[in-house]
């Protein structure tokens, strides 16, 4: 079984119907990085239309995309959520992975906690060559996180998105599965 992933902290695992009220209420309170990059609208009906679909996942095949929630086990509370979407083409075995976190979650470790695992089920499970992630520069937290994670810059694009009308820097951020075991072992 691929899935749940269990962390010290955490339970990574598929949306159930008991998580709408959590997932609406850390939405509801996003901050700009959170709500900018929210794929639901942070009503009930918003939430239950983006997860819905998710809930149910074949893991017997190939995985394109995981969306997961974020459980924080002491609390039996959803706190965010993180997900994983995977290029085979032609082997190229590489991911993107990204994460969002209740702002009330934030600046506690979760996130790390959370994106360590989820790298780690990447390579070992789904045994992706590169994973890589991405984020506004201007979004120090999250570019921070990705480097204390392990994961090092390989991109800075120029004024490659545009936000409240006005364009912003980008910053990609990888690591290789043989970089990811090495610190991982060491």
């Amino acid at each position: 079984m691929l899935l749940p992933i269990e962390t010290r902290r955490l339970l990574i695992r598929l949306y159930e119907d008991k998580d709408l009220e959590d997932i609406v209420d850390y939405s509801g309170t996003a901050d700009f990085w959170l709500s900018r990059t929210l794929n639901w609208q942070p009503t009930r009906e918003g939430v239950k239309k983006f997860w819905e679909q998710r809930r149910y996942l074949d893991l017997s095949g190939s995985i394109e995309k995981l969306d997961l929630v974020i459980e924080w086990k002491e609390k039996n509370k959803v706190i965010g959520n993180i997900g994983l979407e995977v290029s085979r083409i032609e082997e190229n075995k590489q991911g993107t992975i990204g994460w969002l976190l209740g702002s009330l979650f934030q600046g506690q470790g979760f996130a790390s906690e959370a994106a360590r695992s989820l790298l780690t089920f990447g390579f070992n499970k789904l045994e992706l060559h590169r994973i890589s992630a991405r984020t506004s520069r201007d979004n120090i937290r999250s570019w921070l996180l990705m480097e204390r994670i392990g994961m090092r810059r390989e991109a800075h694009f120029k004024q490659s998105e545009f936000v409240n009308s006005e364009w912003q820097d980008e910053f990609i951020y990888s690591v290789l599965a043989e970089e990811w075991h090495s610190k991982q072992s060491s």
